[in-house]
């Protein structure tokens, strides 16, 4: 049976996602973005917290790297926390993304 590296692909392809954000935010004029409406969600882990949860971005900032650049706030209360990429699921950050607005 032929072992595949999966753990890489996965590493591989948030890398580039997270370098996708970074370059896309760098572009920015302010160079972050805060939302005021039509939010996208993410699924975060936060050190304070057992487990998983579902959490608003309410703004991005560059450099995310991975604990912070994401500031987020949970279903479950109204703090706000910064995150990073390595703090959020695999594949959020494509809904950052599509999320974010052309700048004009």
């Amino acid at each position: 049976m032929r072992h595949e590296d999966f753990l890489q692909q996965y590493v591989a392809i948030q890398l580039r996602e997270a370098h996708t954000l970074n370059e896309t935010m760098r572009n920015r004029t302010d160079k972050e973005y805060h939302w005021q409406t039509d939010f996208p969600y993410v699924t975060a882990e936060l050190s304070n917290c057992d487990g998983h949860l579902d959490a608003k971005v309410m703004a991005v900032k560059y450099p995310i790297n991975p604990h912070s650049g994401i500031l987020i706030m949970p279903d479950e209360d109204n703090e706000y926390y910064e995150v990073g990429y390595l703090d959020i699921q695999f594949g959020d950050i494509d809904g950052i993304l599509d999320a974010l607005p052309e700048e004009s």
